[in-house]
């Protein structure tokens, strides 16, 4: 079994970005050799904070799929894979339209370091590593419904794509979390060829494709009350950590059969 894991409003309390909830639990998977892989927006160095708060050693997939960091297989240490398009080629792109067209957005490449601890709530140290991007640009969109879809048909045009979050709207290429999943899970980081079951957790839209592509999707509530839609999930009745404790022990609670049974079609 493979868990991998969105953090703002899945594993993170989407307002205090509270987690000691889930700690046991991890201590526990981690004596069952089940890695937990973050799957988040969050940039790869503020992952790599993430991973030390949480005690985790395995892989992290950062900026909803375009990026990640992995074991390498020829050498000591970790390894970095892109797969998005590079961000100063995006910033250069948004700030283009928004001049021609006069569109009202702002992105974190628009705001000091105060202004991104302001829009997300984040302290000083936390904000500084969320500003470290390389292939996503968050912006908060304050234009009208209609500028808001000519936007995406420009970003369409430079093969770009605008995915919705958490707390933003993500301007990147065309990559989501289950990309970088289908990549780690068949590699040898993880699988070695073998089935394995695959569990995810999210509460937005931007981890609709990292659910669907899970044997086992599990959406967190969310406290805005926008449910997500996906065939078969569990859906938690606690907000993030709670919910995500919650969930995780109703997996492991089920005999593993029943999860090859699923894998094999039966």
């Amino acid at each position: 079994m493979i868990i991998f894991t969105d953090l703002d409003g899945t594993l993170l309390n989407h307002k205090s970005y509270d987690y000691k909830a889930v700690l046991p639990l991890l201590e526990r998977l981690k004596s069952l050799d089940i890695p937990v892989v973050l799957n988040s927006s969050k940039t790869l160095s503020e992952l790599d904070e993430w991973k030390l708060k949480l005690k985790l050693s395995t892989p992290v997939i950062a900026e909803n799929g375009g990026v990640m960091t992995v074991p390498s297989l020829s050498k000591k240490g970790e390894e970095k894979i892109l797969i998005g398009r590079p961000y100063e080629e995006i910033r250069s792109f948004i700030k283009h339209l928004r001049k021609r067209h006069g569109w009202q957005f702002e992105g974190f490449g628009d705001w000091t370091l105060s202004g991104v601890m302001n829009h997300t709530g984040l302290h000083s140290k936390e904000a500084l590593l969320a500003t470290e991007r390389e292939v996503t640009e968050p912006i908060l969109w304050q234009d009208s419904e209609a500028n808001l879809e000519a936007f995406k048909a420009a970003l369409e045009k430079e093969n770009l794509t605008l995915k919705k979050g958490g707390r933003f709207y993500h301007v990147m290429g065309h990559h989501d979390k289950a990309d970088a999943m289908h990549f780690l899970v068949n590699k040898e980081y993880f699988s070695d060829n073998k089935d394995c079951v695959i569990v995810a957790l999210g509460d937005s839209d931007n981890d609709i494709a990292m659910l669907n592509y899970a044997d086992v999707p599990i959406v967190i509530c969310n406290p805005s009350g926008k449910g997500l839609n996906i065939q078969n999930a569990i859906y938690t009745d606690s907000e993030a950590p709670f919910g995500w404790v919650e969930a995780i022990e109703k997996v492991l609670e089920t005999p593993f059969d029943q999860f090859s049974r699923k894998l094999k079609g039966e």
